[in-house]
């Protein structure tokens, strides 16, 4: 459509009213105060990000949020999880994503604010973050509740594997279906556990290959509850987890600790917590 310039051969410029209607301006505004932000994660794509002056700058604002890397975009705001804050009527300061394009570098992510009946978006806060793997002779998943705290809560893993490439692609851990704790020894890897409910519940259900039947399941203390590989040949870089929760797994989060002496002693490195997850669905994570 043209623009109009004239209306009764008078310059738009110079009317002021239209049938007794303002000339709307021409927009404008203050601009919502910038966001301070913290980056965390990077292990298998999975990212957080706190907005830490959320409480101190705004009443009920909305975050964007992006990434990038060499010019390509490798995370959508449409694909961040937006948690809400404990009212639920409004966004809280954390949000997370899962960045799982294949293109390699350090990305640096964005986030702009913008507070509810403001016009103007705020200027972009920017930080970095790395994709990387697990690479440790030792992987234990430890059952944690929500708030990523050891608990004593059931745990359960219906199915799990380990992949050499994202999103559950190349060469996968166990090679073969496990039959018991080391069988078959092909695989170079053992399973083991902190405890099991009873003799038809042990760890290598977990690793069978089959979600039909009996999964692991601790009911056990706080310390003893998790899941716990060895490899014993060549240590893979493990870039994505294949993950089903067991029927009743009682909390749906996990934490993820790799060490390589087995000793879980201080030395051990935290990649940090994963879910939440619902039964009966399997999840590729990274």
């Amino acid at each position: 459509m043209a623009e109009i310039t004239a209306y009764s051969g008078i310059d738009m410029a110079n009317i002021a009213k239209i049938s007794g209607m303002t000339k709307a301006s021409s927009g404008g505004g203050t601009a919502t105060t910038t966001p301070t932000i913290d980056v965390s994660g990077g292990t298998f794509g999975v990212v957080a990000v706190t907005v830490t002056n959320h409480a101190s700058a705004y009443t009920n604002p909305n975050y964007s949020v992006s990434a990038a890397v060499g010019g390509t975009t490798t995370v959508v705001d449409s694909v961040v999880d937006h948690s809400l804050d404990t009212g639920s009527d409004s966004v809280s300061a954390n949000m997370t994503f899962i960045d799982s394009n294949a293109a390699t570098g350090t990305r640096t992510v964005t986030v702009k604010a913008q507070e509810f009946g403001q016009n103007v978006e705020s200027a972009g806060a920017t930080a970095t973050y790395d994709i990387s793997g697990v690479q440790n002779t030792f992987i234990r998943l430890k059952i944690v509740n929500s708030s990523g705290s050891d608990t004593s809560s059931w745990g359960g893993i219906n199915e799990l594997a380990f992949y050499e490439g994202s999103n559950g692609t190349g060469t996968k851990h166990p090679a073969a279906n496990m039959t018991s704790l080391t069988e078959p020894s092909s695989n170079n890897m053992e399973v083991l556990t902190g405890h099991v409910y009873g003799t038809g519940y042990p760890a290598w259900k977990a690793t069978d290959g089959s979600v039909n039947t009996q999964c692991w399941w601790p009911l056990s203390t706080a310390a003893n509850n998790y899941y716990q590989v060895e490899f014993t040949g060549t240590v893979p870089e493990i870039a994505s987890i294949s993950y089903r929760r067991g029927n009743n797994d009682q909390t749906g989060y996990f934490r993820l600790l790799g060490s390589n002496t087995g000793a879980f002693a201080g030395e051990e490195t935290d990649y940090g917590v994963y879910g939440p997850h619902a039964t009966g669905t399997t999840y590729t994570i990274g």
